[in-house]
C-alpha cells in the first residue's frame, strides 16, 4: 500500500501536513511513496483501514491496522466523536464552543472549565511564561485583527493594533489547578488556541483508538501527526518532511523521509499561509511586539512525544527565529527539530538539532 505523509503547514492560520493516502486523496495530494513489504506470516491478518472528515477547519485523516473492519469502523468514529467534542470545547470560531463561553462571562468571575480546556490553557499558559509571551493563548484580539488584514489586503493602523495589544497578555489569565477554573481580568479579552488544539485533539484521537485496541494508527490534522505502533512488519510510519519547500519544484521536494513511531512531528511555517501587502511579504503567524505577521522567512519540524507540544513548539521557533527557536527547545529533553530559513539574500539554510532522524537511504 503507498503512502506518503508530508509535513506542510494548511488552513485556517495555522500551517499544516498535507497527507496523501492512496484511497482517500485530496485535490492538493500528489505521487505516493511505497511502503517497505510486510515482515512475517503474524501480520497477515492485520488489515489497513483509512478514513478521513472534516473537523476544526481542516481534514483530520486517521490509518489505523486492524483484524476486522466493523471493529475499525467503530474506532475510528469513536475517534473522530472525540475530536467534534474537543472542536465545540476548544474553538474560538463556535460561538457556543465552551472557550467562547468563557471568554464571554463577566470580567473577572470565576468559570468552572472542563477536563479539557483546563489542561490546553495550563499548557498554553506555560508555554507562554516561558518564551515571556511570544506563545500566547491570549493573543486572540491581535490573530484575529491580522485575519481581517489577510482578508482586505491591508494593514491595520498603529491604533488598531495598540488597542489589540491592550487586550492581551498570558498574566491577565488566572488559572487555578486546585478548582479547575478560571478567570479573565480585563474587559475585552479574547483567547485563541489555533497553535496547540489541533495537535491536542490528534493525541486525544490516537488515545481514543488505543481505548479501542487499535495498536498501530496513525491520526493527522493538517501540519500535525500523531502515530502509535509501526505498521504491521515495518520499522515505523513513513513521513515525508517538507520543512520550507515551496513546491513540487523545490530542489529538496520530497528528498528528507523517515521513520516515525510512537511519537508526534508537526510543521510550523508561512509556506501556504502568509499574505502580501504593499511588496512586502508577512506570514500568518502573528508577532506580539508588532502585531503584524512575521516577516521572516522561517519554517520548523518538531518531534515531540505529544502532538500537543510539538505543534505549540513549531509555532515558537518560528516567532523565537532559528537560533533561538533551537535554543529554546533545551527546556524540552528528547524534542528535535529541523529549521529552515531564508537569508537576507534569500538563499536557504537548514540547521537541526544533534539527534534529528536523518533522512531514509533508500
Amino acid at each position: 500500500m503507498d503512502i506518503i505523509l508530508k509535513s506542510l503547514k494548511y488552513c485556517l492560520g495555522i500551517c499544516a501536513f498535507t497527507i496523501l493516502l492512496s484511497s482517500c486523496m485530496h485535490p492538493s495530494q500528489g505521487s505516493a511513496l511505497q511502503e517497505p513489504s510486510a515482515i512475517g506470516n503474524q501480520h497477515l491478518k492485520l488489515e489497513r483501514f483509512e478514513y478521513t472528515e472534516p473537523h476544526m477547519g481542516v481534514f483530520f485523516s486517521i490509518v489505523l491496522y486492524h483484524e476486522n473492519e466493523t471493529l475499525a469502523n467503530q474506532a475510528a468514529e469513536a475517534a473522530f466523536g472525540r475530536i467534534a467534542k474537543l472542536n465545540k470545547i476548544l474553538s474560538d470560531y463556535d460561538p457556543d464552543s465552551e472557550l467562547n463561553h468563557f471568554v464571554s462571562a463577566p470580567t473577572g468571575s470565576e468559570i468552572p472549565l472542563s477536563d479539557e480546556l483546563f489542561k490546553v490553557l495550563w499548557i498554553a499558559k506555560e508555554l507562554a511564561q516561558e518564551t515571556r509571551g511570544a506563545f500566547d493563548p491570549t493573543l486572540a484580539p491581535l490573530t484575529q485583527l491580522w485575519r481581517t488584514t489577510r482578508k482586505m489586503q491591508q494593514l491595520p493602523s498603529p491604533k488598531e493594533i495598540t488597542d489589540a495589544q491592550s487586550r492581551c497578555g498570558y498574566k491577565k489569565l488566572i488559572l487555578n489547578k486546585r478548582r479547575q477554573s478560571g478567570v479573565l481580568r480585563q474587559t475585552g479579552m479574547q483567547l485563541d488556541l489555533g497553535g496547540i488544539g489541533k495537535g491536542f485533539a490528534s493525541d486525544c484521537a490516537l488515545e481514543t483508538l488505543k481505548e479501542h485496541g487499535v495498536e498501530s494508527a496513525l491520526v493527522a490534522a493538517s501540519g500535525d501527526i500523531a502515530v502509535s505502533a509501526p505498521p504491521p512488519g515495518k520499522k515505523g510510519w513513513r513521513i515525508q518532511i517538507e520543512t520550507l519547500t515551496e513546491s513540487n519544484e523545490d530542489p529538496d521536494a520530497g528528498t528528507y523521509v523517515i521513520f516515525l513511531k510512537n511519537a508526534a512531528i508537526s510543521t510550523s511555517g508561512d509556506v501556504n499561509q502568509f499574505v502580501v501587502i504593499d511588496g512586502k511579504r508577512y506570514s500568518h503567524i502573528v508577532n506580539p511586539k508588532t502585531g503584524l505577521g512575521l516577516t521572516h522567512r522561517v519554517g520548523a519540524t518538531v518531534i515531540h512525544s505529544q502532538a500537543t507540544y510539538s505543534d505549540a513548539l513549531g509555532t515558537i521557533i518560528c516567532l523565537l527565529g532559528e537560533k533561538k527557536g533551537i535554543d529554546f527547545l533545551r527546556k524540552y529533553p528528547g524534542t528535535h527539530a529541523r529549521v529552515g530559513y531564508l537569508d537576507i539574500e534569500n538563499k536557504k539554510h537548514y540547521i537541526a538539532t544533534p539527534l534529528f532522524p536523518e533522512p531514509i537511504k533508500e
